[in-house]
């Protein structure tokens, strides 16, 4: 059964509405017949440095510890590659666990400007 942890700073530091708004979309998320990892948009966004910011929900539907570190974290929107970082955050995720997490994508990496429909991230 999958289950649903947030990594301590943000189970400390998260708003009330953004913790229900993340409650609600790993509920309404089918676990069944899912193996490896996934990751669903939550939001988007670009912050001061214009660093584009995607928070996703990381699924982690294996049997096995999923570690982001130096993993190859790739950002594409309708099958177009628009970024990619290696992930330097030390995030584990425990077997049958999702986390929220959000990745930062330097403005340097992107390759073209996102659009406002969100497009999905992939581990590599």
């Amino acid at each position: 059964m999958q289950n649903l942890a947030f990594e301590s700073a943000w189970d400390r530091t998260l708003a009330h509405q953004d913790r229900s708004e993340i409650e609600r979309v790993f509920s309404r998320l089918d676990h069944d017949q899912k193996v490896g990892q996934q990751a669903v948009i939550l939001k988007t966004a670009f912050n001061h440095k214009e660093e584009f910011l995607v928070t996703v929900l990381v699924n982690n539907y294996s049997n096995e510890l999923f570690s982001l570190e130096g993993k190859k974290v790739l950002y594409n929107e309708s099958g177009e590659h628009i970024s990619e970082m290696k992930s330097q955050y030390k995030l584990e995720i425990p077997a049958q666990t999702s986390m929220p997490w959000t990745f930062i994508f330097p403005a340097a990496a992107l390759r073209k400007m996102p659009s406002k429909e969100f497009g999905e991230l992939i581990f590599n």
